[in-house]
This record gives C-alpha cells, sequence and structure tokens, in this order.
C-alpha cells in the first residue's frame, strides 16, 4: 500500500497551504473563535464561509455541473487536512456542504439544484437537520410530524429535537409524515423549510458543555409550497439514509486532527505533571493508554484513506460508513475518558475557569463526547447495520 500523494496531489496540498496562508485572519483561527460566544463565533465562521465560498473552496468534490470543482475525494480529504493544520475553522454550513447539497445534487429537480446549489456553493445559506423527535430518536421512521397538502401549500405541524445548528439556520431539511395510512418507512417525505417561515418556533438546548447548536423546533400550521420536495413524494426514508451515509463516512476526517491534538496534549500532560511522587508518564497503565489512544487514531486516518481508494474506484458509500461511526465514537469517547484521568481533580474546571487544563477544552470534549455514541444513530443501530448488511447474519 502507498500512502504518499502523488505528484499532483501534492502541488494541489501546497495550493491549499499557500491560499490559507494568505487569506486566513488570525481573528478568525479556530483558537480565536473559541473564546467568543457561540453566536459571535458562528457569524465569523460565516464569513470564513463565503470567503471560501468565494474563491471556490467549497464543494470541491462536487460535479463540475452542479458548480464544484470536480476535485477527488483524496483533494477534499487533503484540503480537510490542511485546514484544520492551519487551524481553519470549518465552515458554519456543515449540513449544506456534506448532507443537503450532495443528496439535491443526485436527486433534486432542476429547480432546486438551480435555487439552492449555488448559495450553498457561495456561503450564503445555512442549513439544519429537522430529523429527530421526542419519540422517534433512534427508530427516526416512527417520526409523527406531519405534512398536509392544501392545494399548492404544504401545512407542518409538529416538533423536532435535538436539530443541528437550528439556532441559526436559515433552512431545514425536514423529514415529514405526508402519508398516515403507509407503513412507517413508505409515509414519509422530505422538505426543504425556510427558518422564517411564519409558526416556527426555535428553543436552543444547552448542553453540560455549554454550547447551544443543538434545539427544539416548533411547527405550528407552517405552510410551503408544494414543489419543496428534496426527492419525490414518499421517498423521505431513502432521502435521509442516503444524507446519513454521507454524515458518517469521510466527515471522520474531520476529526482526526482534533483528536490527534488532544493525544499530543495528553503526552505532554503526562511527562509534565506528577501524582503520587512520580510523573504520570512512567505509570505502565498510562503509558498503554496513550498507546491504545494513538492506535484508534491511526486506524481512524488509515480507515478514511482506504475507503476513499474505493470510492475513487467508483464505489458509491454505503453501509461501511457504520463501520466508521462505531470507530469514530468509542475512539472519541475513550481519548477524552483519559483526559480527565490525567488530570484528575482538575480536569473539572470547565471552559473559562481560570485553572482550566487546556482552557477548558478537554472538559467541553469530554461531555460532548458522551453525545457521540447517539447522534447519527445509536452504537446499537449502528452494529446492527453492520451485522445484517455487511456480515450478512440475520436480524
Amino acid at each position: 500500500m502507498d500512502l504518499n500523494l502523488s505528484p499532483s496531489e501534492e502541488a494541489f496540498r501546497q495550493e491549499v497551504r499557500d491560499w490559507l496562508r494568505r487569506n486566513l485572519p488570525p481573528e478568525w483561527t479556530v483558537d480565536a473563535l473559541e473564546k467568543l460566544e457561540q453566536r459571535d463565533a458562528v457569524a465569523c465562521a460565516r464569513k470564513w464561509q463565503e470567503r471560501l465560498g468565494a474563491a471556490g473552496w467549497l464543494g470541491l468534490a462536487w460535479p463540475k455541473q452542479f458548480g464544484g470543482r470536480g476535485a477527488t475525494l483524496m483533494e477534499q480529504a487533503i484540503y480537510i487536512m490542511e485546514a484544520i493544520a492551519a487551524r481553519a475553522p470549518m465552515p458554519a454550513d456543515k449540513i449544506g456542504l456534506q448532507l443537503v447539497g450532495p443528496a439535491l445534487c443526485e436527486i433534486g429537480t432542476q429547480e432546486q439544484k438551480n435555487r439552492f446549489l449555488g448559495k450553498i456553493l457561495r456561503g450564503q445559506m445555512l442549513w439544519c437537520q429537522g430529523f429527530s423527535e421526542p419519540n422517534a430518536g433512534s427508530d427516526l421512521a416512527s417520526v409523527q410530524t406531519r405534512a398536509v397538502l392544501e392545494g399548492d401549500e404544504w401545512v407542518i405541524n409538529g416538533q423536532k429535537i435535538w436539530s443541528s445548528d437550528a439556532p441559526w439556520a436559515d433552512w431545514c431539511t425536514l423529514l415529514a409524515r405526508t402519508n398516515p395510512e403507509a407503513p412507517k418507512h413508505k409515509g414519509l417525505t422530505m422538505l426543504a423549510v425556510p427558518m422564517n417561515s411564519p409558526g416556527i418556533t426555535v428553543r436552543p438546548i444547552r448542553q453540560i458543555n455549554r454550547r447551544e447548536e443543538f434545539a427544539e423546533i416548533f411547527f405550528d400550521n407552517v405552510r410551503v409550497p408544494r414543489d419543496t420536495l428534496i426527492g419525490e413524494l414518499g421517498t423521505g426514508w431513502s432521502v435521509t439514509m442516503r444524507m446519513l451515509t454521507y454524515e458518517r463516512g469521510l466527515y471522520t476526517l474531520v476529526e482526526i486532527p482534533r483528536f490527534e491534538k488532544a493525544w499530543r496534549q495528553e503526552v505532554e500532560y503526562a511527562k509534565t505533571h506528577r501524582r503520587n511522587g512520580r510523573l504520570l508518564i512512567d505509570d505502565p497503565v498510562v503509558r498503554e493508554r496513550l498507546a491504545q489512544a494513538y492506535a484508534n487514531i491511526q486506524m481512524m486516518r488509515l480507515t478514511n484513506l482506504r475507503y476513499i481508494s474505493r470510492y475513487l474506484r467508483g464505489v458509491a458509500p454505503g453501509e461501511e460508513s457504520s463501520l466508521m461511526k462505531l470507530h469514530w465514537a468509542a475512539t472519541d469517547q475513550g481519548l477524552y475518558d483519559l483526559g480527565m484521568a490525567l488530570g484528575g481533580p482538575a480536569a473539572l474546571a470547565m471552559l473559562g475557569a481560570p485553572r482550566a487544563i487546556c482552557s477548558g477544552q478537554w472538559n467541553a470534549d469530554y461531555f460532548y463526547s458522551r453525545a457521540c455514541t447517539i447522534y447519527g444513530g445509536t452504537q446499537d443501530i449502528h452494529r446492527n447495520l453492520v451485522a445484517e448488511r455487511i456480515y450478512g447474519l440475520p436480524r
């Protein structure tokens, strides 16, 4: 296996580095945004996203006929890794770029492609997810939010919860029940809903790490045009699964540099802090856990490269994304479990506390990692998918 970049890929990496060096201001780096209130940080990330869009760095792997660069997935991966190494924030519109846009390229109408794809690629809109409900999380096909056709409009009533980026989104990709008489997987349809529609109420959910990127969304007789379907009527389940495949797969590349940074911080902390009279790094249990964390991160990186190689040969993303999500979640939680164990009582200091370890980022990421085994499908759901669809085991 040759893990070296080709000459053209190496040239592309240098192009990315040069552009980032010239265009990323210090006040927009991840380190600077972490010190801001969340809404202010999102506002800066949107300005950075617009700069990326104007220069053609959004939707790198989208086909050229839809406004993308037609870059390879390897080039997209190179951009992601170089951007994170430069401490550049990810574009604010993760859902639009990684889920909605690719889905519209595949199944959107020409009018939807004309209406949405250009703005997504120019960084001029931000999408949120309207999937889960209070009684339909892991069993997503049980959603009860209704969309009833009245003339030329859909009338929407119901509630969504844990909707990513909803507090500041412009549009929502909404999974709604359009045929209550059909079997639950068959009666669903995906709609594109503007978040400024009358009748929408957004209530941010304050999490244990003090952030509010999730929210509840309430729909009270919200009216949208009948042509706002994403996909065809009654195909909401397949559209949702397609979107989640994008979310669970190569998106894990975004997480690897964050994990690597935290691992290096843990090693340095273990080398410089003592417990019971000796350095933490001299404890064989600590060394073993650091080694395991490093191995898990490298397995994520190599597995991503393997999948990229498959996709470059024309294989469409599929159930293997569930394997990545399982490993991603275990790596995430294991890494920050270790960080909290190393820090001991000092690790309890949260963001902004004077003596917090790494400014409280270990603590915040530890709490956020608790959700990793839930969002994007629970671990048990993914184990079932792997067992049944990859290994062919019985239900």
